[in-house]
Protein backbone atom coordinates (compact mmCIF):
# COMPACT_ATOMS: atom_id res chain seq x y z
CA UNK A 1 0.00 0.00 0.00
CA UNK A 2 1.20 3.55 -0.57
CA UNK A 3 0.81 5.46 2.09
CA UNK A 4 0.42 8.52 -0.22
CA UNK A 5 -2.24 7.77 -2.25
CA UNK A 6 -4.14 9.79 0.60
CA UNK A 7 -4.50 13.09 0.43
CA UNK A 8 -5.45 13.26 4.43
CA UNK A 9 -2.41 11.17 5.22
CA UNK A 10 -0.26 13.40 3.57
CA UNK A 11 -1.51 16.44 5.00
CA UNK A 12 -1.37 14.90 8.50
CA UNK A 13 2.73 14.58 7.23
CA UNK A 14 3.09 18.02 6.00
CA UNK A 15 1.35 19.19 9.50
CA UNK A 16 3.57 17.07 11.67
CA UNK A 17 7.00 17.48 9.76
CA UNK A 18 7.01 21.38 10.87
CA UNK A 19 6.58 20.48 14.18
CA UNK A 20 7.98 18.33 17.32
CA UNK A 21 5.01 17.35 18.36
CA UNK A 22 0.87 18.08 17.98
CA UNK A 23 -2.00 16.70 19.88
CA UNK A 24 -5.01 14.99 17.94
CA UNK A 25 -7.16 17.70 18.67
CA UNK A 26 -5.18 20.17 17.16
CA UNK A 27 -5.15 17.83 13.87
CA UNK A 28 -8.10 16.73 13.89
CA UNK A 29 -9.37 20.95 14.20
CA UNK A 30 -7.04 21.77 11.26
CA UNK A 31 -7.65 19.21 8.84
CA UNK A 32 -11.52 19.27 9.95
CA UNK A 33 -12.30 15.64 10.23
CA UNK A 34 -13.89 13.04 12.64
CA UNK A 35 -12.41 11.24 15.39
CA UNK A 36 -12.93 8.01 13.43
CA UNK A 37 -11.43 9.22 10.24
CA UNK A 38 -8.28 10.57 11.92
CA UNK A 39 -7.81 7.86 14.25
CA UNK A 40 -7.73 5.55 11.04
CA UNK A 41 -5.28 7.32 9.34
CA UNK A 42 -2.61 7.35 12.28
CA UNK A 43 -3.00 4.08 12.49
CA UNK A 44 -2.07 3.66 9.16
CA UNK A 45 0.56 5.87 9.48
CA UNK A 46 1.79 4.16 12.61
CA UNK A 47 1.81 0.65 11.35
CA UNK A 48 4.35 1.88 8.54
CA UNK A 49 6.25 3.74 11.65
CA UNK A 50 5.84 7.22 10.14
CA UNK A 51 4.15 8.59 13.33
CA UNK A 52 4.40 7.59 17.04
CA UNK A 53 1.47 8.01 19.22
CA UNK A 54 1.44 8.92 23.02
CA UNK A 55 -1.40 8.85 25.08
CA UNK A 56 -1.46 10.13 28.67
CA UNK A 57 -3.98 11.55 31.33
CA UNK A 58 -3.80 15.09 32.18
CA UNK A 59 -6.37 16.28 33.94
CA UNK A 60 -8.37 13.21 34.09
CA UNK A 61 -8.91 13.52 30.59
CA UNK A 62 -7.10 11.54 27.84
CA UNK A 63 -4.60 13.56 25.47
CA UNK A 64 -2.74 12.03 22.26
CA UNK A 65 0.37 13.18 21.32
CA UNK A 66 1.98 12.60 17.82
CA UNK A 67 5.03 13.49 16.11
CA UNK A 68 6.45 12.32 12.80
CA UNK A 69 9.57 9.80 13.07
CA UNK A 70 12.71 10.00 11.63
CA UNK A 71 11.56 7.25 9.01
CA UNK A 72 8.56 9.56 8.33
CA UNK A 73 10.01 12.48 7.80
CA UNK A 74 12.39 10.99 5.52
CA UNK A 75 10.11 9.68 3.45
CA UNK A 76 8.14 12.32 3.35
CA UNK A 77 10.68 14.48 2.48
CA UNK A 78 11.63 12.16 -0.48
CA UNK A 79 7.84 12.30 -1.38
CA UNK A 80 7.76 15.83 -1.70
CA UNK A 81 11.22 15.71 -3.72
CA UNK A 82 9.17 13.36 -5.94
CA UNK A 83 6.29 15.48 -7.10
Amino acid sequence: MNIFNSVVRVKILALLYGLEYCEFNYLKEKLNLTDGNLEHHLKKLEEVGFIEQKKSIIGGKVKTSIKITNKGREAFKNYIYEI
